[in-house]
């Protein structure tokens, strides 16, 4: 009896879309806050990977802007503003494009420190790209 060959597997269904990967230079957010002096590690409030260092730096300044007034006191109100929009803002606008880690951290009235960190760090993207046929 002469030998056949099992059929060779059907090539998946295209779907339209095809995946490209590139190395690519992101800014790692974190926000997180320390409750005392002697706690570690610090809770882990909030982590996203942004493209710019712009907009890792304006998030920074949205949050310290939403934060609840009367939880600092004036010394710590104006110090938060003016990193917000002056030369702490600016300082760490530059860092992140020289590739170093910037960040900022205030103490509240009951002694809490939420702390803002952004570093650069190289990054494996995919990207969907429109399928260009085989």
């Amino acid at each position: 009896m002469p030998r056949t060959r099992p059929p060779a597997p059907a090539p998946p269904p295209q779907t339209g879309v095809d995946h490209a990967a590139a190395i690519r230079t992101g800014y790692w957010f974190q926000a997180l806050c320390h409750h005392d002096a002697y706690d570690a590690p610090p809770e882990l409030l909030y982590r996203v990977m942004l493209d710019t260092p712009e907009r890792a730096i304006r998030l920074i300044g949205h949050q310290i802007r939403a934060m609840h007034p009367f939880a600092l006191n004036p010394d710590e109100v104006t110090r938060a503003l003016a990193w917000a929009d002056g030369g702490g803002r600016i300082h760490a606008l530059a860092a992140l494009h020289r590739g170093e880690p910037a960040g900022f951290s205030i103490v509240l009235r009951d002694g809490t420190r939420p702390e803002w960190r952004v570093r650069p760090v190289r990054h494996l993207a995919l990207d969907a790209a429109p399928c260009t046929g085989r």
